[in-house]
């Protein structure tokens, strides 16, 4: 069976951590750990999420429909305080790329040439919640943040592109469902091997106001509105 004190040996701690969280929920045949050791402190954060993401901008709906967009998320970040409220200030990275049709600018039709809107949100957050009990099984959270968004629209096939960036701010919410009670020696095991001290399931709903550029120093409203809601799930490891 693969061991914990080798998987932390040859990778690095944040990859080790994924890896060995993977098992938690698995049993072991290992012989059973002290329950009752006191855990690794809250240090570190990292989670990856997935979920849809709906743009408010008439043009973007026009041009690449109202759907959900498809949006990974990666987040890392630091946990200064964990008692009785446990916060954390976190820096996300996502992706989004969906194709459509160019859309007339005097009429509003579509016309037949296809365009790709590609997307990097980026958003830097303070999130608080609410961890009053040892091993609570659902932590609500909340949170604001400020957004960055990079972004490059082209008509495919070698045609024309545009590009620029998006600034605004975010407001968030969601429940993290402890996983560690599902199979509390393992986690234990993760613990003393990687310093994993939980491992939660994420569901999360945000808001996201990003629609201003920078122009002569000033803030101003730009053609392209990435304002829209995202809801997502995931996986957070707090270390």
């Amino acid at each position: 069976m693969l061991s914990l004190r080798f998987v932390r040996a040859v990778l690095p701690l944040p990859i080790a951590a994924l890896v060995c969280a993977l098992f938690v929920t698995v049993p072991s045949s290992a012989q059973a750990t002290d329950l009752d050791r006191e855990e690794s402190p809250k240090t570190f954060v990292t989670s990856l999420s997935f979920g849809g993401f709906w743009f408010q901008d008439d043009y973007i709906q026009a041009s690449y429909n109202s759907k959900g967009k498809f949006v990974p998320k990666l987040t890392f970040g630091v946990v200064p305080l964990s008692r009785y409220v446990h916060i954390e200030v976190n820096l996300s990275f996502a992706f989004l790329q969906f194709p459509g049709k160019a859309t007339f600018v005097d009429t509003g039709e579509s016309s037949a040439d296809s365009v790709m809107l590609t997307l990097f949100p980026l958003n830097l957050d303070l999130s608080v919640g609410i961890d009053i009990v040892d091993e609570q099984p659902v932590v609500p959270y909340g949170g604001v943040g400020v957004a960055w968004t990079l972004w490059r629209e082209h008509v495919t096939g070698g045609g024309e592109q545009w590009s620029g960036y998006r600034l605004g701010y975010n407001a968030f919410f969601g429940a993290a469902l402890l996983l560690d009670r599902i199979e509390q020696r393992r986690a234990r095991e993760v613990d003393a091997a990687v310093g994993v001290n939980d491992a939660f399931l994420t569901l999360e709903g945000r808001f996201a106001k990003v629609d201003s550029e920078l122009e002569d120093g000033d803030l101003v409203k730009g053609t392209l509105d990435f304002s829209g809601w995202s809801f997502l799930a995931g996986i957070k490891l707090v270390y």
